[in-house]
This record gives structure tokens, C-alpha cells and sequence, in this order.
């Protein structure tokens, strides 16, 4: 008689053992402990803010580090991998009308994603991600582009844009 077993199977049976419930106190242990060397040998992927710090999951990030006038704020994080950083919060700009020191600032939802990938100066273990994408489900700020000589305001629904280094 021959045995089949499924991936399935397996894989409840591997869970099992990760658990310990199939396994002495000291294997379920020692699996922890590999487990946790795994984690720790894999550093998170970070963000970094104005001061060049490096930063996970903050709730706020100012993104106009010159001064000020952008920036997320009240930020939850859903997704933090190698590849990728998802959440939504609220981008905050400032209208700098009639200039930016007697601006408005004006908030609008968004849905923010972090990619890209990049060594960090002095920290070679660690990553950083270069990239961030918005997506403005509602209220969309206005974006500005020279178009045949001229400034055009547009509403896009998403941007790109780079982060520093």
C-alpha cells in the first residue's frame, strides 16, 4: 500500500511541529530559537525621514523636508515587506497662495505605497525604500507641469515620486 500526501497535508504537519504540539518541549524550543535568528538576521525594510534617520511604519513623514509644506500624517501601515510598504493616512500640503508663508494647508485622503530598494550609507545590512506611489480615493491635491511653455494644473489620481537618499 502506497501513502500520498498532499502539500496541504504537509504543510499542517510542519505548522504542527513550528507550534510544538508534535514535538518535545525542547524541539518546539529549539525552533523558536531559529525562528527568532531567522527574524532578527533579516532586518525590516526602513523609510527615511528628514533627519536621514531610519524609520518603520512611522505615522507621520514629512515629505517636502526644505520646509515643511508636504507631508503624511496619521498614517496605518497594513503591509511592511522587502518588497513593498502599504497603508493610508492623510497627505498634507500647503497651497502657497498668495505665497508659501501665508499658505493654507489643505489635507486629502490617500493610499500610500512604498517600494524600491536601496543599501543605506554606513548600514550595509539594512534597506531603504526609494519609491513611493499615492493614490487619492476623494480630494485630489493639484499638481503643477509645463506643458508647451505654460504651468498647467492637473488632478491625477495617483503620483510617483522619488524618495531621497
Amino acid at each position: 500500500m502506497r501513502t500520498v500526501r498532499s502539500w496541504a497535508a504537509l504543510g499542517t504537519l510542519s505548522a504542527i511541529a513550528v507550534l510544538g504540539l508534535a514535538a518535545p518541549a525542547g524541539a518546539a524550543t529549539q525552533t523558536a530559537r531559529v525562528a527568532d535568528a531567522a527574524h532578527a538576521a533579516k532586518p525590516r525594510p526602513v523609510v527615511l525621514n528628514c533627519e536621514n534617520q531610519a524609520v518603520v511604519r512611522p505615522t507621520t513623514l514629512v515629505l517636502a523636508c526644505g520646509d515643511g509644506n508636504d507631508g503624511l500624517e496619521h498614517m496605518h501601515w497594513a503591509n511592511w515587506t522587502s518588497q513593498v510598504a502599504s497603508g493610508y493616512g492623510t497627505e498634507y500640503q500647503n497651497t502657497c497662495e498668495p505665497n508659501c508663508a501665508e499658505g493654507h494647508y489643505r489635507n486629502y485622503p490617500v493610499v500610500v505605497a512604498l517600494w524600491g530598494s536601496a543599501s543605506i550609507k554606513g548600514h550595509p545590512g539594512e534597506r531603504r525604500y526609494t519609491e513611493a506611489t499615492f493614490i487619492y480615493p476623494g480630494a485630489r491635491p493639484p499638481m503643477y507641469e509645463i506643458v508647451k511653455g505654460k504651468v498647467v494644473t492637473t488632478y491625477p489620481v495617483t503620483r510617483t515620486l522619488s524618495l531621497w537618499p
